[in-house]
C-alpha cells in the first residue's frame, strides 16, 4: 500500500512537471522594435525624415553636400530595419560603421543624435518605444550617417 501511495505520488508530481515543461512551447517571442514600430513603412518614414533633417542641417552640409537623398533613405532604412530585428540586409557591416564614426566631429555627432530623435518622434508617440529604439541604434547611428557619405 505504501508503495502504491508513492507510486502513485511520484507519477503524480511527474505529469505536472512534464506538463509545465510543455507550457512554453506554444508561446510565440515577444515582438522586435521592428515590428512594434509598425514595419518597413515606418522604418521608411523615420528614414526620410533623419536624411531630411540632416541634408538641411548645416552641422552636417559637408556629409550630404553630394549624397543622393533617395538612395541615402535606402540605405538608412535598411540599416534600421536589420539593427531593430527586421529581416532586412544592412548595407554597412559594423566595421565600416566604426570607422565611418570615427570621422565626425562632436559637433557632427550631436547633430546626427538630435535628428534621430526628431525622427523616431515622427513614427511613434510611446516614449519606451522611443528609448528602445534609440538605445538600440545609438552606437552605430552616426558611423551609418557616415557611411551614406562614404557610400555616395
Amino acid at each position: 500500500m505504501k508503495f502504491t501511495k508513492v507510486a502513485t505520488l511520484v507519477a503524480a508530481s511527474a505529469l505536472v512537471w512534464g506538463l509545465g515543461g510543455c507550457s512554453g512551447l506554444g508561446t510565440t517571442p515577444p515582438p522586435t522594435l521592428y515590428q512594434q514600430l509598425g514595419g518597413m513603412d515606418s522604418i521608411n518614414k523615420m528614414a526620410g525624415s533623419m536624411i531630411a533633417s540632416s541634408s538641411k542641417d548645416p552641422r552636417l552640409s559637408s556629409l550630404f553636400a553630394n549624397v543622393d537623398t533617395t538612395r541615402a533613405t535606402n540605405a538608412l532604412a535598411s540599416q534600421l530595419c536589420s539593427s531593430l530585428g527586421g529581416q532586412c540586409n544592412a548595407p554597412y557591416s559594423d566595421r565600416n560603421v566604426a570607422a565611418a564614426s570615427d570621422r565626425l566631429t562632436a559637433e557632427q555627432k550631436s547633430a546626427v543624435a538630435e535628428n534621430f530623435t526628431q525622427s523616431v518622434n515622427s513614427v511613434t508617440s510611446d516614449p519606451a518605444l522611443r528609448d528602445a529604439v534609440t538605445k538600440s541604434v545609438s552606437s552605430k547611428l552616426q558611423g551609418t550617417v557616415a557611411s551614406l557619405h562614404m557610400g555616395s
